[in-house]
């Protein structure tokens, strides 16, 4: 065996030079090409419009008067605060309801997990569109909802949820439930089981466990899950679009009006300027704050 071993072929000059040679030309060359689709893709889908819009909007009103001119609309600043407090309102109601939904999702057993798990994806898998009309077709007069409230003898003429803020907010919860439950789920699976069994061998009992433990493990995923939350829904359109009536317009219906039926570019350009600047103002200051992005690392 020791003379097979000393006879084993020993790897030439030329081969051991060539082998560098192929990693080197790999990394080099290859790994740059690998850098162009996704740069294309950002340069082209991402950069491209937003750089159109801002032109757009400067060209009528100027680089200054881009971010002045919205303001001056009284629709604008009604649909804006509008924004805000429904913003802020379907915030805390996903908030109270992803809290409960991750925390059953952490109790319950593995098959009603896995259901439970299902469900909630299903507002990923299934199109916005047709989940908005799924609540069309719920609220609308004569609707599932009306005839439930009528069978019940809730109401003879039906609720009136349609194309109304009351009926607005539960669909816009619904759709975004997921982007709450999961970084509160994530908080709770990061959850070291040694304490909870530490606090209930020094006597606490279960709401104080909830309470000293459990919660403030949460606080970080619920923190992050809120600014995604409240983020998305300023900028938030199918929805609003199709639920939200003439007297309940959102800074984006406002902004799709202006573009779409008024065909007034250069205003829709300069709104959707200011939107977007607060948008991201207001997530560069909650992940500074809160990490926001270092929670949603941990999904």
């Amino acid at each position: 065996m020791t003379a097979v071993l000393d006879k084993a072929p020993q790897p030439s000059a030329s081969a051991g030079t060539a082998r560098p040679r192929a990693r080197g030309a790999r990394g080099s060359s290859g790994a740059r090409w690998l850098f162009l689709p996704p740069l294309a893709l950002l340069l082209l889908g991402l950069a491209g419009p937003l750089v159109a819009v801002v032109v757009a909007g400067s060209e009528d009103h100027g680089p200054a008067g881009m971010f002045t001119e919205p303001f001056r609309s009284a629709l604008f600043l009604r649909a804006a605060w509008r924004t805000l407090w429904m913003a802020a309102l379907v915030t805390l109601c996903t908030g109270v309801l992803g809290v409960l939904y991750a925390l059953a999702l952490g109790l319950a057993r593995k098959a009603l997990s896995h259901v439970l798990f299902g469900v909630l994806f299903l507002t990923f898998w299934i199109s916005l569109l047709v989940r908005t009309y799924g609540w069309v077709l719920m609220l609308q007069p004569q609707g599932a909802l009306d005839g439930l409230a009528k069978t019940l003898g809730l109401s003879e003429d039906g609720l009136g949820l349609y194309q109304t803020l009351p009926g607005l907010i539960p669909a816009m919860v619904h759709i975004m439930l997921p982007y709450m439950v999961l970084p509160v789920y994530a908080g709770l699976r990061s959850l070291d089981p040694a304490q909870l069994r530490a606090a209930r061998s020094l006597g606490a009992g279960e709401w104080l466990v909830m309470r000293t433990v459990v919660l403030p493990a949460l606080r970080p995923g619920a923190a992050a899950g809120a600014v995604i939350v409240f983020v998305m829904s300023l900028g938030f359109f199918v929805t609003p679009a199709f639920l939200g009536g003439p007297g309940s317009q959102v800074t984006a219906t406002v902004i799709g009006t202006e573009f779409g039926r008024m065909q007034n570019l250069g205003g829709a350009a300069a709104m959707g300027v200011v939107l977007l600047v607060a948008t991201l103002g207001l997530y560069v200051v909650a992940d500074r704050f809160l990490k926001i992005s270092e929670q949603w690392e941990r999904v």
